[in-house]
């Protein structure tokens, strides 16, 4: 039974929305899941409250690089990184030896390019535009996004006001639409949990990806074909590979 660790880069479980909403992902992915796979979520027991700067994403790195080590010393076959920017993916591949990480983001991105000739992108905050563009260009899709929209709305506000959300994220979205998008991106975890993929397909008339469904099954297609990635574009950290520190925590001095 393949086992998937969904971790937050976050505290999440230390803000307003508390544990409970860790349990509600859990379940909800659990609903999406392949009856055969088992999905655990999890968060950081330090770190950003939510990630809405390129500041807080570097902020995230090392708490969440030491639970994803422990993930695969725990036996997980793969991790997803529960933020849609993908903060450190490609270190969460250096430190991992067999465990494919999967990046919401890099995963939504590749998905929506293959959707249509163009996408766009609804996000939260002007925060994190920048940094979501660099991801794209990472991710060899510059060519493919027609824009991002932003509902300015906070992450841990965002479940208090679902209509209102909703309602914003439709606006951006008939917005990219009119500069040329075909498919839209939901750029935000939360977003993605809120499952409004369905009402804005109906809506708008052109597909939604939602990132946290195609990080899952993503997650799933690598659990079953034993895929990872390769240690030559993401080789370990020189100094834990000789030996001359034996622990990440070693790595700062």
């Amino acid at each position: 039974m393949p086992q998937i660790l969904y971790g937050l880069p976050g505290a999440l479980a230390k803000t307003p929305l508390g544990p409970e909403e860790l349990i509600r992902r859990g379940k909800i992915l659990a609903g999406w899941a392949a009856p055969d796979v088992g999905v655990v979520v999890r968060d950081v027991p330090t770190g950003p409250a939510s990630i809405e700067s390129a500041y807080e994403e570097y902020l995230s790195v090392p708490a969440t690089a030491a639970l994803f080590r422990d993930a695969e010393a725990e036996g997980f076959d793969v991790a997803i990184l529960g933020c849609f920017g993908d903060p450190g993916l490609d270190a969460m591949r250096e430190i991992t030896r067999a465990m494919p990480v999967v990046g919401p983001g890099e995963a939504a991105f590749h998905l929506a390019a293959m959707l249509g000739e163009r996408f766009g992108i609804v996000t939260v905050t002007h925060g994190i535009v920048g940094p979501l563009r660099h991801l794209v260009t990472r991710c060899g899709l510059a060519g493919s996004l027609s824009g991002i929209g932003v509902i300015e709305v906070g992450v841990l506000e965002m479940a208090d006001g679902r209509d209102g959300t909703l309602a914003a994220v439709r606006e951006r979205g008939r917005q990219l639409l009119a500069a040329g998008a075909d498919v839209i991106v939901l750029g935000c975890m939360t977003m993605a949990f809120l499952d409004v993929t369905a009402e804005l397909e109906n809506d708008l008339g052109v597909p939604v990806v939602n990132p946290a469904r195609a990080a899952l099954h993503t997650a799933e297609m690598l659990a079953r074909t034993g895929l990872r990635h390769s240690k030559r574009s993401y080789p370990a950290p020189r100094k834990l590979a000789v030996g001359s520190v034996a622990r990440l925590e070693d790595l700062v001095i």
